[in-house]
């Protein structure tokens, strides 16, 4: 077996950076998540040797709270990285009932290869792969590596790059009529939006936050249930024009603050209030964000009136009323938004998505008048932001219908890489991978999504049926378990 230096694995194509945290498979850096490179260099870091699952839990992310499906996921996207399939393996085996070894095959050399200057485009987006600012040293394992002699090389300490990982939980409407819960809700999304753009931060997503809204659960519990070090929640009162809204930041471990402010506005700056929350949160736990960036890529809305429109438009989604009286009323909130802002990306896209559910819901002439009007919407997005990801989503579904499968799964692709890995801007991806049988590629990006929405039922199903047909069968009963502990609905939200 070849024997590695103390800063590099180097055997085949594959060399294993410790010093550098990078992983290269025939001379291109392989993306990989922080928490998937701190396992990696655990078990390369003792070729041949067994390490238990709540082993690796312990020394990676400092605690037993993270479920089992976590280290699934992490192994799923290292053998994605390695090139190498679960039936048969080839260097990182699974030890049934046990955990996993890393193997070095026997036969290899260890001569590097070559890596050029520029290295190959990462496979998965940025949001997975852009350095953490902080580092935390998992202690212990570090000592016990390191022995009296000294400090440890880079390979014998492993250093868990701490991606900090929130969860923004619902607030509560104080109004006096308490009918401000759409506000509230909006707000929320908002702010997660924000916040999750930051390559720097994990964020949850909003059906997994919203399974504790109206429950008195411990801070604790919610911060373990979501695998979260921090919970951001608040308030919303609305009286009139009159806006307050306060925000505090806890830390999950132990339910300490660490921030609070409250903001006293006018309804027409909650725009103000929202980009505000987000920067202070932000700059709480220390990470970049570029808000107005992030706001002109959205195709959102400047006008306080559209805005409140496609709030409730959202609300009723969100409650999954989809029944016809709901879809008339959802119609109608998207013609008058559209109408109040017509430059509106999100507000057409609302439109052409009421049109097409009204459709479905009336017999005779007029579902045809419907859906040839959600076509002129959808043409109309393509003229005046070609370049949104709404657009790019239609075209990359009209190739699809083209026949043109590689060239709708590319620009799917660019998509859903250009975004935090949301059910919105993925499932498209994700449906096209799976239709052209590429199922290792539908359960890593299945598996990313889940990372943000752990208690969303609809990714849980899924993803059943993604392991059985890859005959992942153990991987399939496992998230069958999980799911069984989930509550909520089986619908996908929009």
């Amino acid at each position: 077996m070849p024997q590695p230096d103390p800063d590099r694995l180097v055997f085949s194509d594959v060399v294993i950076d410790f010093a550098g945290r990078r992983l290269l498979r025939g001379g291109a850096e392989q993306a990989l998540e922080p928490k998937a490179f701190a396992v990696l260099a655990l078990l390369a870091s003792s070729p041949g040797r067994v390490f238990g699952r709540d082993e690796i839990l312990d020394a990676v992310w400092g605690h037993r709270h993270v479920t089992q499906s976590v280290l699934n996921r992490v192994m799923s996207l290292l053998r994605q990285a390695l090139g190498e399939d679960a039936q048969p393996p080839r260097l990182l085996h699974t030890v049934y009932g046990i955990g996993y070894r890393f193997d070095v095959p026997a036969t290899e050399g260890v001569a590097a290869p070559a890596v050029p200057a520029g290295l190959a485009r990462p496979r998965w987006p940025r949001v997975a792969t852009v350095a953490v600012l902080g580092l935390l040293v998992v202690g212990a394992v570090a000592w016990k590596m390191r022995g009296p002699a000294g400090p440890a090389s880079p390979r014998a300490v492993l250093v868990a790059q701490a991606q900090p990982s929130l969860a923004v939980l619902p607030f509560v409407d104080l109004s006096q009529a308490r009918d401000q819960g759409y506000l509230a809700d909006g707000l929320v999304e908002e702010i997660r939006d924000q916040l999750a753009q930051s390559p720097a931060l994990r964020v949850v997503g909003r059906t997994s936050s919203a399974a504790f809204r109206g429950r008195d659960d411990d801070l604790r519990a919610i911060g373990r249930a979501l695998d979260v070090a921090y919970l951001l929640e608040g308030s919303v009162r609305r009286e009139g024009s009159q806006l307050r809204v306060t925000a505090q930041l806890v830390r999950a471990e132990d339910g300490s603050h660490l921030w609070s402010k409250t903001y006293a506005r006018e309804l027409r700056d909650i725009f103000a209030v929202q980009d505000g929350i987000a920067r202070d949160v932000a700059l709480a736990l220390r990470v970049k964000l570029d808000v107005a960036r992030f706001n002109r890529e959205q195709g959102g809305t400047t006008r306080v009136d559209a805005y409140e429109r496609f709030l409730r438009w959202r609300d009723i989604v969100m409650r999954e009323q989809f029944d016809v009286d709901h879809d008339r009323e959802r119609l109608r909130l998207a013609r008058e938004m559209v109408a109040l802002d017509p430059a509106c990306v999100l507000c057409q896209d609302a439109l052409a998505s009421s049109l097409t559910a009204m459709a479905k819901e009336l017999d005779g002439p007029q579902p045809d008048r419907l859906r040839a009007e959600a076509a002129q919407v959808r043409a109309h997005i393509a003229r005046i932001a070609p370049g949104s990801w709404v657009a790019r989503r239609d075209r990359s579904n009209a190739l699809w219908r083209e026949g043109r499968h590689a060239d709708a799964i590319a620009l799917a692709k660019q998509v859903a890489d250009g975004g935090p890995p949301s059910k919105e801007r993925t499932w498209d991806y994700a449906y096209m991978l799976y239709a052209v049988g590429h199922l290792e590629d539908t359960i890593a990006l299945v598996e990313r999504v889940r990372a943000v929405e752990p208690r969303a039922l609809f990714l849980s199903r899924d993803l059943q049926y993604d392991y059985t047909a890859a005959r992942r069968y153990q991987d399939a009963e496992a998230e069958y378990q999980r799911g069984r502990r989930l509550e909520g609905s089986q619908h996908e939200a929009d």
